[in-house]
């Protein structure tokens, strides 16, 4: 498993810039990028979906879809194999996906591209999550989490 991302905080990067590697925690059912456009961090990086409704989600997330083409974020052997934009999860209770799982089964190690310009924000490799959650929350939560990158994007980015 590649447990460093392929950038630091503060880092300024480009859409289809190199930022990581498509990896697994080792309690996924898989390598994959799950990839999320979050409209506010009021709510901090950390945002749980588990028991709020599907608008109250909705309001938070916004669609990835639109910024995913040809190898950005991730050229993957089965495009949108996981779980889809608010998608309804039945594991750990029940829960509305806010992003998109990108992966295949032949997806361990390719390259994560940059979804958009703009400045890094918050980098943590899997090992510290594990440590983390395995302090603060449930089992359930956090299975399958790799590397995390957090990107603010550009106020001039167009698509």
């Amino acid at each position: 498993m590649l447990e460093a991302p392929a950038v630091k905080e503060v880092q300024w990067v480009s859409r289809g810039q190199l930022i990581g590697y498509c990896g697994t925690s080792g309690n996924s059912t898989g390598p994959h990028a799950h990839y999320d456009i979050f409209n506010t961090d009021k709510r901090g990086w950390y945002l749980y979906t588990h028991g709020m409704k599907y608008d109250a989600v909705k309001a938070l997330f916004s669609d990835p879809n639109p910024y995913i083409e040809a190898k950005v974020p991730m050229e993957n052997t089965f495009p949108h194999a996981g779980y889809g934009y608010m998608q309804w999860v039945r594991s750990g209770g029940g829960y509305w996906h806010p992003g998109i799982d990108l992966n295949g089964i032949k997806d361990l190690g390719k390259p994560l591209y940059a979804p958009v310009s703009g400045r890094v924000r918050h980098v943590e490799s899997p090992r510290w999550y594990r440590n983390w959650l395995k302090r603060l929350v449930k089992d359930e939560y956090g299975h399958g989490f790799g590397n995390f990158v957090v990107i603010e994007q550009a106020p001039d980015f167009k698509l």
